[in-house]
């Protein structure tokens, strides 16, 4: 059950820090990645086990780690 609460905790951060840096950083991918996880994590933790959930919510994990990538990249070069 702890799994699912920090779980849970650490995709809200997540979407948090996407909406947060799209004031400086990649706004509009920011912006996306961050509604795109919000809605694909509502999706997943409605408890529905759908195969089209499931599949949209690789895709925005998939997503989320893209973005993270770069940001990180770009804070790395200090282009941020």
């Amino acid at each position: 059950m702890l799994h699912f609460v920090f779980g849970g905790v650490g995709f809200l951060c997540l979407v948090a820090a996407c909406l947060v840096l799209a004031r400086t950083t990649l706004p509009w991918f920011s912006r996306i990645t961050g509604v795109v996880f919000l809605a694909a994590f509502a999706g997943i933790a409605s408890g529905s086990g759908s195969v089209a959930l499931n599949l949209a919510f690789t895709a925005a994990v998939i997503l989320a780690s893209v973005w993270l990538s770069v940001v990180s990249l770009r804070m790395y070069k200090g282009e941020a």
